[in-house]
Parts: structure tokens; C-alpha cells; sequence
């Protein structure tokens, strides 16, 4: 019987590293009806076993692939392996996810088929991704556009409609093989932070556009905090691990110093950085170590440093 939701061409690349379980069994839940395999990357994890995989497989619609690494080799090694798994098995495409990423009942046939019709009117669609739903408050994110000196959020008119966007967050894009082959795959040197954006960005150098479909949805966690702070006005503001900012910081300098990276986007981030030390310096609990954190990653950025950095 053929699934209402099923897209046979797509596969799900689905990274994991000491994932809450719950919450790792609800993503895969939530997409193994659409896609026809789940490759599970895990970065070294500690806290579950193989058997339990097996467990869940059983009651998975989707063939499962688990991929146990010997070490954390960060979100882009990650993500390499099972596109290059995804390829030999075949498809087409690539569905990119978190652990902490559930996917609404229909995103992925959405995204395909959005895929499928602005392929036809003459787009070259390098990825296409959903809103995602905030698991903490519930606000659906707005798509985002680069300005000289800031991000530009763009709403959605409808359920339907696209947004031309500059780059995606990786969790619940779905990204073309062929295009892949193209413009290769994930910096692995990056380790964690900012391996969307840049692959975004190599992307549009080589004239493919991406795409945020509005009425796609997925339920997605932003940090391993949230708190609720006043800076100018009322916010909820995503709270990281230190280590988490010397990636962020590290990886924005490593790609100021590349020339398909749009000149826009190096003054936005920057002005968005300086806005990150100085909101941290006031709000974080371990600010003083968060401060060490970003200038440890803007003095190995401008070193040439990169890949995983021990002793964080």
C-alpha cells in the first residue's frame, strides 16, 4: 500500500550525539512514514546502546541504518557520511536532521513537491527547508534574507508560499543529490557552528538558489537553555554551553576570509557577534568563561585553526 505522505526518493541523515532518547525516538517516529531510510549517524554517544535502535526499528515504517562513530567528529563529518550512504542507496535526495528536529506529518512531501514545481519554472534549487516551530514557546521562525549590516527575518504571506532565502538552518532541509555533486559536501573542517551557512552560501556561488517553504513545519529546540531576560525589551534568549561559542566566534572569522562568503553577510555577522559579547557579558551565569570562549575562537579564527579543538 503506498503512503499517503511517503516520498521514496528521500532519505533522512540523522545526527546524534548523547541525544535525550525521548526526544530521539519522537524524531524518529515523526519521519520514518515519509522518507525510505533513516541513517543514523552517531558521533561516539555514551548514553544508549545498539539494542536500542533495535527496539525502535521495529516499529519504524522506514529502513534503518545506524552508524556508530568511534569519536565525535562534529555535524558536517556527520551529516558526509550519511549522504554518502544516502547516495549508494540510491536517492535522490537528502533530508537533513537534529536530534532534538520532529517533523510535522506532511513536511517532507511538501518540501519535495515544492522542490519539484520550482524546479520546473526554471529555479536551480539547491535546498529547500520548513519553518520551524519553537519547542519551548511555539513561535514559528521567519526565513532569512542578508542586509549590509543586519539579518533581515521574512514572514510568510501564506501557507504556500516560498521565501528566497540566503541560507537555512540545517535541521529539516532537504537538499538535492545532484546539486550536492555539484557543489560538494558539508565543510568538515568547521567541526559544528555554521556548516549550513557556509554550504548555504558555496551554494548560491555556483548560481543555485535556496528556498524556506512557509507552511512546511517542523517542532525544532534552539539551545540547551531558555531563559527569559530583559535587554532593551522582553526576550527569550537561547542559552549555549560555553565550549558552543568558540565554534560560533572561531568559524565566523574562518569564513570572513572566504570570497564566495557575500561581503554582506561578513558586516551582519559581525555586528550580530559584537551584539552576542556584549549581551553574554551581562546576562550569562558563566560569563567570564563564554568571553574566554569567543576571544579563544576569534584569536585560532585568525590563526587558520580549525576542526575539533580539545581541552574545551
Amino acid at each position: 500500500m503506498i503512503k499517503k505522505n511517503y516520498c521514496h526518493d528521500v532519505s533522512a541523515v540523522l545526527v546524534t550525539y548523547n541525544p535525550d532518547t525521548e526526544a530521539l525516538r519522537a524524531a524518529i517516529q515523526a519521519v520514518s512514514g515519509q522518507v525510505s531510510d533513516i541513517f543514523i549517524v552517531d558521533n561516539a554517544s555514551s548514553n544508549f546502546s545498539s539494542g536500542w535502535f533495535d527496539k525502535l526499528e521495529d516499529q519504524a515504517n522506514a529502513k534503518f541504518h545506524l552508524l556508530r562513530q568511534q569519536e565525535n567528529l562534529g555535524i558536517g563529518a556527520a551529516h558526509n557520511i550519511g549522504i554518502r550512504r544516502a547516495i549508494e542507496q540510491g536517492s535522490k535526495f537528502v533530508l537533513l536532521l537534529d536530534q532534538d528536529s520532529q517533523v510535522g506529518p506532511d513536511m517532507v512531501i511538501r518540501l519535495r513537491s515544492a522542490c519539484a514545481a520550482l524546479n520546473e519554472k526554471g529555479f536551480q534549487v539547491a535546498a529547500i527547508g520548513p519553518q520551524y516551530r519553537d519547542a519551548e514557546n511555539g513561535v514559528l521562525s521567519r526565513f532569512v534574507k542578508v542586509g549590509m549590516f543586519r539579518f533581515i527575518h521574512c514572514g510568510c504571506e501564506n501557507n504556500t508560499s516560498f521565501v528566497d532565502a540566503d541560507f537555512l538552518v540545517s535541521s529539516g532541509s532537504l537538499l538535492s543529490i545532484a546539486v550536492l555533486e555539484v557543489v560538494g559536501l558539508m565543510d568538515e573542517s568547521l567541526f559544528i557552528d555554521h556548516v549550513d551557512t557556509e554550504w548555504c552560501f558555496r551554494a548560491k556561488s555556483k548560481g543555485f538558489q535556496i528556498f524556506g517553504l512557509c507552511g512546511a513545519v517542523m517542532m525544532h529546540a534552539l539551545g540547551e537553555q531558555r531563559k527569559e531576560v530583559w535587554f532593551l525589551r522582553k526576550r527569550t534568549v537561547p542559552f549555549h554551553k560555553p565550549f558552543r561559542y568558540y565554534y560560533m566566534f572561531r568559524n565566523s572569522v574562518l569564513l570572513y576570509r572566504r570570497r564566495y562568503m557575500p561581503l554582506s553577510w561578513k558586516f551582519a555577522d559581525i555586528a550580530r557577534c559584537l551584539k552576542i559579547a556584549v549581551f553574554f557579558s551581562w546576562a550569562a551565569e558563566n560569563r567570564l568563561t563564554c568571553l574566554k570562549m569567543m576571544c579563544l575562537g576569534v584569536i585560532d579564527g585568525l590563526k587558520g585553526k580549525n576542526g575539533i579543538r580539545n581541552g574545551l
